[in-house]
């Protein structure tokens, strides 16, 4: 397959596929600003559940392909700008964080499937998924700061949701390298794998196990989270009881309570 990034429906999963496996799946052009595309549509298809990113070859992404950087911010030698310059340098940095930000505000739950390397600008967007899962020998790092950049699409907005500040700041002053091992410690992976192959099927079972539940509530449940993130435990209280009282009396939910007393598997239909 030529394209370098597509998505794929595999049981109600919508698998979005990082395939330039020849340059470790840096993110150029096509990659970068093609995800927000087709996660975009996965998330509008009713017949998908559960959004999978993950990536051909044996890297996930080692981050940003330079010359998208070069090209994009036109460095050179003469780095002096002036005020419109820099208004089009925001416009620029806007669009780079857009894409993710698309991954972050989807109405169905995400995961990342990490293997290999996940450097810079790749750690950015799997930090904006709901779940990460890793081979063990995984390779994370938000290594802006080693390239002379605040990181700036994601990473220090997100990840203090999901570490500790401590961890969070020693990871981005220092801009080193962790495993995913050390990666599930601090939180940053729910799990990991020994093998590429393992990782994938992990994904695929948690993934199948999420979208065996009724996506209503599940895009209910990712909503009062997110939301709940940026509210007091009253107000999202206040969120939650709108919700059921909007969504409770549902066709899922009475499925689900047959299946229950009739000792079966639900069919939900999200209705």
């Amino acid at each position: 397959m030529d394209k370098k990034i597509f998505s794929e429906i595999k049981d109600n999963i919508g698998i979005v596929w990082l395939n330039r496996p020849e340059k470790k799946n840096a993110l150029n052009d096509e990659l970068w600003f093609g995800l927000p595309e087709l996660i975009k549509e996965l998330d509008e298809n009713d017949e998908v559940r559960v959004i999978l990113i993950a990536a051909k070859g044996d890297t996930f992404s080692a981050g940003i392909d330079i010359n998208l950087l070069v090209e994009a911010f036109a460095l050179n030698e003469d780095l002096k700008t002036n005020a419109k310059e820099r208004i089009e340098i925001m416009e620029i940095t806007k669009k780079f964080q857009d894409a993710f930000t698309t991954v972050a505000k989807t109405q169905k739950p995400t995961i990342a499937a990490i293997q290999g390397f996940s450097i810079g600008g790749a750690t950015n967007l799997v930090a904006s998924c709901d779940i990460r899962l890793s081979t063990k020998d995984a390779q994370f790092s938000i290594g802006e700061s080693k390239l002379g950049l605040v990181a700036d699409v994601g990473a220090l907005q997100r990840m203090p949701k999901i570490i500790s500040k401590g961890l969070l700041r020693e990871l981005a002053y220092t801009g080193k390298t962790f495993d995913g091992e050390y990666a599930k410690e601090i939180g940053f992976v729910n799990h990991t794998f020994d093998t590429h192959e393992e990782l994938i099927n992990g994904a695929m079972e948690l993934a199948n196990e999420i979208a065996s539940n009724s996506p209503l509530v599940m895009r209910g449940t990712k909503m009062i989270l997110d939301k709940g993130e940026e509210l007091t435990s009253d107000q999202s209280l206040d969120l939650v009881r709108m919700w059921s009282t909007s969504f409770l009396s549902s066709e899922d939910l009475k499925e689900g309570i047959f299946a229950r007393m009739e000792k079966r598997d639900p069919k939900f239909k999200g209705q």
